[in-house]
């Protein structure tokens, strides 16, 4: 994409409020956009509600705790390393996430760290079939 300049704003870096780590894999918490009514909460329990996605937060939940930072810095400062994004359209929907996304802006990740959540998540990029491709 560097080379023929394209940018790209992806939408939902938090995954729907699951990397704001404030769900447990028993269930969503009430109020949120999974549990939204008239089948928008069923479009984000079909989108991010399943082991590989929960399996996928675990993993990132100690690089942040070692990083000092939120989740929600996690993937937003991630997401921001990419030279290709633009802006993500993070869609925070309480002050705390803002201010993530914020601190991810004025604080970007380190190589080694943006390295460590590559890792992670390029097993998890291959499994992805439920996200709609654009390319």
């Amino acid at each position: 994409m560097q080379i023929f300049r394209y940018r790209r704003n992806p939408l939902q870096p938090l995954a729907g409020g699951l990397l704001t780590g404030k769900h447990k894999r028993s269930g969503p918490e009430d109020g949120s956009r999974f549990t939204l009514q008239g089948g928008q909460g069923d479009r984000y329990l079909d989108r991010y509600w399943n082991d590989m996605m929960h399996d996928t937060v675990d993993a990132l939940k100690p690089l942040a705790k070692q990083a000092g930072i939120t989740l929600a810095h996690l993937a937003v400062g991630w997401v921001l390393s990419n030279p290709a994004i633009t802006s993500p359209i993070v869609g925070a929907t309480k002050p705390s996430q803002l201010d993530d996304a914020i601190n991810a802006v004025k604080n970007p990740l380190t190589d080694d760290l943006v390295h460590a959540i590559d890792e992670i998540t390029r097993s998890f990029a291959k499994e992805m079939t439920n996200v709609r491709k654009y390319d």
